[in-house]
């Protein structure tokens, strides 16, 4: 007989994926900010990987990876041809990924926010609840996708200001060490507010949401007959 939990491997490996995930993400902050402070010559191409990261991904899905791979080694070859010049001030460099990268992300969630799109969050929610939308879950996801939006401007302008106006070393304090906590934080407040405005709605958990994303983007239609208030 065996008693054990046939999903315990799934959830300890969905853990431990999540741990090295934060792990890296944190070695690589740390890695920039020393980069920064002591003016490397590899600090663009560590700043810019992101940005490339996400062009990557959007042109992968959308004309395939060879399209996606050819505009990564133009992006990589613009960095390595503006490098060796000594007029280039690598600092600002490191800004505008920063502030492009934010911009970009403000974009992926407003633009979905025009007339005749759904949110971005909504998105997400129909994907996860297979469809399930009640119109207090629609409010919502539409309320967290402007959250995020203004949430990313905000990001990109402290960003700005605070290199124009302080200094380097203020900017990549704020920008390697202290945005990712800030992203995390906009997460742990949108999971409580939603445990706390929708309690009596039916939620997903994390590890059901990670099996969904694994999927890719399943066509989920609204069906307002199978709404599940508990």
């Amino acid at each position: 007989m065996n008693s054990s939990s046939p999903g315990a491997p799934t959830v300890w490996l969905a853990v431990l994926g999540a741990v090295g995930a934060i792990s890296l993400l944190a070695a690589y902050l740390v890695a920039c900010h020393v980069a920064t402070l002591e003016r490397s010559p590899w600090a663009p191409y560590l700043y810019f990987l992101p940005l490339l990261g996400m062009l990557f991904s959007t042109v992968a899905g959308r004309w395939g990876l060879l399209a996606a791979g050819v505009l990564m080694a133009v992006g990589l070859a613009g960095l390595a041809a503006l490098l060796p010049h000594r007029d280039v001030d690598l600092s600002l460099l490191y800004v505008l990924q920063h502030v492009g990268t934010n911009l970009a992300l403000c974009w992926v969630f407003g633009h979905t926010l025009a007339a005749g799109r759904e949110p971005l969050v909504t998105r997400f929610a129909r994907i996860m609840r297979r469809g399930d939308m009640p119109p207090e879950v629609l409010s919502f996801t539409r309320g967290v996708t402007l959250a995020w939006t203004l949430f990313f401007v905000g990001i990109a302008l402290v960003s700005a200001v605070l290199y124009a106006a302080v200094s380097v070393e203020a900017w990549s304090v704020f920008s390697n060490l202290i945005n990712s906590p800030l992203i995390g934080l906009m997460f742990v407040v949108e999971y409580a507010l939603r445990r706390h405005k929708l309690r009596h709605i039916r939620h997903t958990s994390i590890l059901d949401s990670m099996q969904a994303f694994r999927k890719g983007w399943p066509v989920a239609e609204p069906n307002p007959n199978s709404h599940e208030p508990r």
